[in-house]
């Protein structure tokens, strides 16, 4: 805060006069009236006349001259000015009121902290003047030491007192000017901090999810409206407990979830979620959501607090039921008739005379027509089927494999390709088998389709710790990058699969993946090519034991 320093503001010449000339102004006032109650012949001296000239003038030009509109220097003389109505008033009241010469004081001070640091060596010939100027004006000499030390201690004393004002006053300035960095840096901050917070709250009115942020202490920090919306719509408040309400079911929809096992108590409890999905509101208005939730850490590992993200999908999770139903409807109406195709064929075939071979020829082209048409009847159905629960038991793995290669080894051997395998034998893994068999075979199956003739497939098996991993490589075209990102997507058909015409509706591979998803699995492609061109590709599956 500046003391004596002249801003250059009307305000700051009226501080500076306040703090610098005004206080010298009332002593010389009240130095005044004792001289007029008990020295009132003071007054017919004219050192004591010019000396109240000079302050009364000092007093008037510091207070209505606009320094501020000048160099601060400028300003100066007053405190000299000042000093010398005070060595007047010392040479005349020198006997009687030597305490009037703490007036100095005053200039002193604002010449050490006001001005330049050279400024105290004005301030010590002030004093200097002070203390002589007695002698000058009775125009005699200092005739003993002891009036020699009067002369000399009072500058000296005024240059070690202003050298330690001019140093308190750098270091105060100092830091001042720190405070004022700090404060300036400080403001700024805050304002950043508004502002982003500002524009955190716009982001998240503008998002199409629910987002919310809950403290270490589970208290609500932010949340946007559609996260609001979204508990309003279950009856609960988002910011008061239980943070739970009665209207969440499950993924089938009908399922109660009870409120300690719904998202914000389960993310509060510490739980981590990845697109979790409830439905929210009563059976007529369910509203479906998928949530995530991650604990926010600081980089010292404490808690900061937890964030929760809710997306509304119920249109989409309307349209996969639409997709159901019309594939399960599909599905069965197509099955009804070709089932009776099919019956009718092998009795065609038992009327037909044995020795039209070639009118059984044709039967037999389109009863594997009507078979393979089954197959894609029976694709359909299991990717219509979500309902179809594990049956997780301890399993023969070697067993499980072996089954399915023989399942597909004549299919194998129509294109001239051989199954070989290799690995661990001695495998038990806790899965539901028939539907891991039915994984396997899925990817041989693919493996012959999308494989060169007359070429090997192998089959490998191994235990990782307490994971058990199985793998099927064919060569033929390989998977770029593009590709491998989408195999897993239902009805996704590659490139190679539509130029060569290969039969399929690209929903096995779907299967694969939500099978082992459902083991808590994990699949991997391994393809050494990235243009689709020939090469080795292989397809792993890692599950728990």
């Amino acid at each position: 805060m500046p003391m004596f320093e002249l801003e250059l503001t009307p305000q700051g010449r009226r501080r500076v006069f306040l703090r610098g000339q005004f206080p010298f102004f009332i002593g010389a006032v009240f130095v005044a009236v004792v001289i007029a109650v008990a020295y009132p012949e003071a007054y017919e001296s004219w050192l004591v006349i010019v000396a109240y000239v000079l302050i009364v003038s000092s007093t008037l030009v510091a207070y209505f001259v606009p320094w501020e509109r000048f160099n601060p220097m400028w300003m100066m003389p007053l405190p000299i000015i000042d000093l010398i109505a005070v060595g007047l008033l010392r040479a005349e009241l020198y006997q009687v009121l030597a305490a009037a010469a703490i007036l100095a004081i005053f200039p002193i001070l604002w010449l050490a902290y006001g001005f330049f640091k050279y400024a105290v060596w004005t301030a010590a010939l002030g004093a200097a003047f002070i203390t002589s100027f007695t002698y000058i004006y009775n125009q005699t000499l200092p005739a003993t030491p002891l009036e020699w030390a009067n002369v000399i201690t009072l500058p000296v004393l005024i240059v070690v007192m202003a050298r330690v004002v001019q140093v308190a006053a750098r270091q105060l300035r100092r830091r001042g000017e720190q405070l004022t960095k700090a404060n300036a840096k400080q403001a700024e901050a805050l304002r950043e901090a508004l502002d982003n917070q500002i524009l955190a709250r716009s982001i998240l009115n503008t998002v199409n999810a629910g987002v919310a942020f809950y403290d270490s202490n589970g208290q609500l920090r932010l949340a946007n409206e559609l996260a609001s919306q979204m508990t309003e719509s279950v009856g609960f408040s988002i910011d008061t407990p239980p943070y739970a309400g009665e209207q969440v079911r499950a993924a089938d929809r009908v399922t109660p979830i009870p409120f300690d096992q719904q998202i914000i108590p389960r993310a509060l409890r510490g739980e981590e979620m990845a697109e979790h999905m409830e439905w929210l509101g009563p059976p007529d208005q369910q509203a479906a959501i998928i949530a995530s939730t991650r604990r926010v850490l600081r980089e010292d590992g404490e808690l900061l607090g937890t964030v929760i993200v809710a997306y509304d999908v119920t249109d989409l999770a309307t349209a996969i039921d639409v997709r159901e139903q019309f594939l399960k409807t599909v599905s069965h109406e197509l099955r009804t008739p070709m089932t009776s195709i099919m019956g009718f064929l092998d009795l065609i075939d038992d009327a037909v005379d044995p020795g039209e071979k070639k009118i059984h020829e044709y039967l037999a082209v389109v009863s594997r027509k009507s078979q393979d048409l089954m197959e894609r009847i029976g694709e359909l159905l299991a990717a219509a089927d979500r309902e179809d629960p594990l049956q997780i038991v301890s399993t023969d793995v070697d067993r499980v494999i072996e089954l399915a290669v023989e399942a597909v080894r004549e299919r194998a051997a129509a294109r001239g390709i051989t199954v070989e395998r290799i690995g661990h034998r001695d495998i038990h893994a806790r899965v539901d088998g028939r539907r891991i068999r039915q994984v396997i075979r899925e990817l041989l199956v693919n493996a012959i389709k999308f494989g060169r003739e007359h070429s090997a497939i192998t089959v490998a098996q191994e235990l990782r710790g307490d994971r058990v991993r199985i793998s099927v490589t064919n060569r033929g075209a390989g998977l770029g990058r593009g590709e491998q990102g989408l195999i897993f997507d239902r009805f996704y058909r590659t490139d190679d699969a539509r130029r060569r015409a290969i039969q399929g509706f690209g929903i096995g591979l779907t299967f694969v993946k939500n099978a082992v998803a459902a083991h808590e699995g994990r699949v991997f492609i391994d393809s050494d090519v990235d243009n689709g061109s020939e090469g080795l590709t292989s397809f792993t599956i890692d599950l728990p034991v």
